[in-house]
C-alpha cells in the first residue's frame, strides 16, 4: 500500500502536491486546534447610524459594492464577447461572481441586526467565494481535473464549518479554512510559473489583507476620522475591489483591427 501510494505521489504535478499538502496541513492542524468561541464584541460595530429608516446604514448600504461585482461578473459570464476561459476557470469565477452577488444580501442582512444566528448568512455565500478564489488559481497554476475537485471540496468544507460553528460553537474549522485557503493561495503563486494566467493574484492578496486591517481597526478608524466613517464599511469596499480585480479578465475581448 505504501508503495502504490508513493507511485501515486511520484505521478503528481507540483502544484497537485502542494494542493494535497496544504489540505492535510490544514485539516491536521483543526485537530490540533481547542473550539474557539464567536467574540460577542464582534457583533458590537462602532458604526450604528440609521439613515432612511435603515440601521447601522453604512455597514448595510456598502454591501453594495458586492452586488455590482457580482452582476458584472455574472453577466460578463454569459457575454458572448468576453475572454474565453478553460471550463474549470470559469466555474472558479462563477463562483466568485455569485459568491459575491449573495454576500451582498447575506452581510446585508447580518448588518441589520447583528447575532450568531444572522452572521450564518453572511459567512455562508463567502464560502463559496472562497472555493472560487482558490479554484481558480488552482486551474491556472495547476490543472483542470484538480481545480474542478478542489472548486467541490472546498465550498462542501465551508459549508460545513459554518454549520458546525452554528450548531457545535467552534468557529476553528472555519478560521482554519479561510486563512489556510490564503496560505494555499500564497504557496501557488510563489512555487508555480504564472504561464499565461491573466489574473491579478498580487491585487487580490493586497486588496483582501486590507480589508482585514480594516474590519480589525474598525472603532479606530471611527475614533480617528472623527465618527465619520468606521473601519467595517471601508472593509466591504476594500474586499469588493480585490474581487473586481480577479473579475477583470472578464471584460471586452480585444480584437485587432484589420491594416489599412
Amino acid at each position: 500500500m505504501t508503495e502504490l501510494l508513493f507511485l501515486h505521489w511520484r505521478n503528481l504535478s507540483r502544484g497537485e502536491r502542494i494542493c494535497l499538502v496544504a489540505l492535510a496541513i490544514v485539516l491536521v492542524a483543526w485537530t490540533l486546534l481547542p473550539p474557539v468561541a464567536q467574540d460577542q464584541t464582534y457583533h458590537a460595530f462602532a458604526d450604528q447610524r440609521s439613515w432612511l429608516g435603515v440601521q447601522r446604514a453604512a455597514d448595510v448600504l456598502s454591501n453594495l459594492a458586492f452586488l455590482v461585482v457580482g452582476i458584472y461578473g455574472l453577466v460578463r459570464l454569459v457575454a458572448r464577447d468576453r475572454a474565453k476561459m478553460s471550463p474549470a476557470t470559469e466555474a472558479g469565477v462563477a463562483c466568485i461572481a455569485l459568491g459575491f452577488l449573495l454576500t451582498a444580501f447575506g452581510s446585508g442582512w447580518y448588518h441589520l441586526g447583528p447575532t450568531d444566528a444572522s452572521l450564518v448568512w453572511d459567512r455562508l455565500p463567502m464560502t463559496l467565494a472562497f472555493a472560487g478564489v482558490l479554484g481558480t488559481a488552482i486551474a491556472q497554476r495547476v490543472g483542470q481535473n484538480v481545480a474542478r475537485v478542489a472548486i467541490a471540496v472546498l465550498f462542501e468544507l465551508g459549508v460545513v464549518s459554518v454549520f458546525y460553528w452554528k450548531f457545535v460553537g467552534d468557529l476553528s474549522l472555519y478560521i482554519l479554512l479561510q486563512f489556510g485557503g490564503i496560505a494555499a493561495l500564497l504557496a501557488i503563486l510563489f512555487l508555480t510559473k504564472r504561464g499565461d494566467d491573466p489574473f491579478p493574484w498580487w491585487w487580490l492578496v493586497g486588496w483582501y489583507s486590507l480589508s482585514k486591517v480594516l474590519e480589525l481597526a474598525d472603532r479606530t478608524i471611527w475614533d480617528a476620522t472623527g465618527e465619520v466613517i468606521a473601519g467595517h464599511s471601508l472593509k466591504h469596499l476594500t474586499a469588493a475591489i480585490a474581487g473586481a480585480g480577479l473579475l477583470y479578465p472578464l471584460r471586452r475581448q480585444i480584437t485587432s483591427r484589420p491594416q489599412p
